[in-house]
């Protein structure tokens, strides 16, 4: 099996037009499992369907091109949420049979291939510990889906919910073909409205009980500690691996786990580390350079293309500060998760070169208190050009030639 990951811009939530072209290049009957991160536009509120108008015509598309069948091997995580320097666009995650590996680890739109590290941590300026479970490379970019069944409307937000979460993301982690220790990153989809009665639970709640249940099925906390009464609120909890965000449009938890396994296909290179807080560039350099990518002197990607991916969970501390000073995080009319995405793409894209990026807000028992997670799917240079020769893509090389060229 080999994974490939291809990018495609989207011109509002109902535009598939990129979509339909990068599934384009893939055999339906060689796809073995397929997956949807997706940035829409739009408020992020309950009511925001922008979200659902995605997802829809998403699946539309994917029907279209493989049938029934294929939709029952997929899984949709649309993010709402495209603040700051972030493109509205998706990866398409596909896991495919390895009929013709050559054709497999092709590049399509920014997207690569790349040979395996393993997970390293950052901890906002000091050198990165060694990462759990894979002492050196290890294998290549695998992945696994799973699902929870319906959550009813009693359950949500509570220890069941916690448990259905837990099961989702075993499942998985076995469909990956994975150890616990071995998964890099568990991206959650889970509900905050019941579908069977009018029952709802903010987004950090939500988010709180998927982190748990991923948290468990990692081996990251004592299962003694996972109560009702710490449920957003015992910070201590965390997973080190797990990106969480709810949905409106959900009536079960569904999951994409990623991991680095040896025998698998491709040549796809995945690295997770905590940031310290949305001002940790360092760490995002950090997971950058131990997932394959080549740097600047100045900290940017030298070759944006070579990077298939960029997932960063980010948050804000409980009492509003950022390194010690106060911020207008909370007392601000915007949602506090509008100002984290905001900030976090523009540091982001400084060091990758674009706003092709997936960030998420709110990281409840996802990472310490005001931290965050990154994580970089690298390949190998997309180009023959030397690389300090390549501009970011879509930036004409005059501008790249600036002394600002590369900063975004």
């Amino acid at each position: 099996m080999t994974v490939r990951i291809d990018s495609f811009d989207t011109a509002g939530p109902g535009d598939t037009d990129g979509l339909v072209a990068v599934l384009s290049a893939h055999d339906p009957a060689r796809i073995r499992r397929l997956a949807l991160l997706v940035k829409t536009e739009g408020s992020a509120e309950t009511n925001d369907f922008s979200r659902e108008l995605a997802s829809w015509r998403a699946r539309e598309a994917v029907l279209a091109h493989g049938g029934g069948d294929l939709l029952e091997r997929s899984v949709f995580l649309h993010s709402t949420g495209s603040e700051g320097a972030m493109t509205p666009f998706g990866y398409l995650v596909v896991e495919l049979d390895d009929a013709d590996d050559a054709e497999a680890v092709a590049v399509t739109d920014g997207a690569g291939a790349a040979a395996v590290t393993d997970d390293a941590e950052s901890t906002g300026g000091e050198a990165a510990p060694a990462p759990r479970g894979a002492p050196g490379p290890t294998g290549t970019l695998c992945v696994g889906i799973g699902r929870s069944r319906r959550i009813r409307g009693s359950e949500i937000g509570s220890a069941e919910h916690v448990a259905l979460a837990e099961q989702a993301v075993a499942e998985a982690v076995a469909d990956a073909g994975l150890d616990p220790a071995d998964v890099a990153l568990a991206v959650v989809k889970t509900p905050l409205t019941a579908h069977d009665e009018p029952m709802r639970v903010t987004s950090a709640e939500a988010k709180a009980v998927g982190a748990l249940g991923a948290a468990l099925a990692l081996g990251e906390v004592e299962r003694a500690d996972v109560v009702p009464a710490a449920f957003g609120r015992d910070l201590t909890l965390h997973s080190r691996r797990t990106m969480v965000f709810s949905s409106s449009e959900a009536a079960c938890v569904e999951v994409l786990v990623f991991g680095n396994r040896p025998g698998a296909g491709g040549d796809l290179r995945i690295v997770s580390g905590l940031l310290a807080d949305v001002l940790d560039a360092p760490g995002i350099r950090r997971v950058l350079a131990a997932a394959g990518a080549e740097l600047t002197a100045d900290g940017t990607v030298r070759e944006p293309g070579q990077v298939a991916a960029l997932l960063i969970k980010a948050g804000n501390r409980r009492d509003g500060t950022l390194r010690g000073v106060r911020t207008t995080v909370l007392t601000s009319q915007l949602d506090p998760d509008k100002h984290v995405r905001a900030i976090m793409s523009g540091v982001a894209g400084a060091v990758l070169g674009t706003g092709r990026m997936f960030i998420s807000a709110n990281s409840v028992h996802q990472a310490p208190d005001g931290g965050g997670l990154c994580v970089a799917i690298v390949g190998p240079p997309v180009s023959g050009a030397p690389a300090t020769d390549v501009p970011p893509r879509g930036v004409p090389a005059s501008v790249a030639a600036s002394p600002a060229g590369g900063a975004v």
